[in-house]
């Protein structure tokens, strides 16, 4: 990718990227702007950005954001320069597994609280709720260990500590 610049298959990447994270429920400037990131060689201003996406600065600001706080952006320097930059964050795949396994801890426990409920108790559908959250979350766990151990063995990458859902969960009531 050119500093100034897009290629024609770059900005069909981009663009589908933007389709993809909207089919997702993301903003597509969002998908669009991780889609930029993961095709630049170098770290990218937030005005660079906007001038090769053709979005407006405040777009490529609030997105960034987002972006940011899913793990999949980190803020980056050049010295010398004190204009802000960002960079796409590999480690951003650990995060949204994490992400993931928070939601179904989270699903799981509001279905174990309805079943404390006397008047819930007997619901079948909500011990099913809770036993799918168990299985899915055992499933992304091994999902995330094994992301960890194939992006440890990259040349030039880290893979992150091992977070809190490595842990196991206590036991769901039933």
């Amino acid at each position: 990718m050119r500093q100034d610049s897009v290629s024609a298959d770059e900005e069909r990447f981009i663009e589908s990227m933007g389709l993809f994270f909207e089919r997702q429920g993301v903003p597509r400037i969002g998908g669009r702007l991780l889609g930029l990131l993961l095709v630049a060689d170098k770290p990218l201003a937030p005005g660079e950005i906007a001038e090769l996406l053709k979005v407006s600065p405040a777009s490529v600001s609030t997105n960034i954001r987002q972006l940011q706080a899913s793990g999949l952006v980190d803020p980056a320097s050049i010295p010398g320069d004190r204009r802000h930059y960002y960079v796409f964050n590999s480690v951003g795949w650990d995060h949204r597994l994490e992400l993931a396994i928070s939601a179904m801890d989270a699903m799981a426990q509001l279905c174990q609280d309805a079943l404390a409920s006397p008047k819930l108790k007997g619901r079948h559908k909500l011990r099913e709720a809770v036993e799918f959250c168990d299985f899915y979350r055992q499933e992304l766990m091994g999902a995330a260990e094994r992301w960890r151990a194939r992006f440890a063995r990259r040349p030039g990458t880290q893979a992150s500590n091992p977070s809190p859902s490595a842990r196991p969960r206590r036991n769901a009531t039933r």
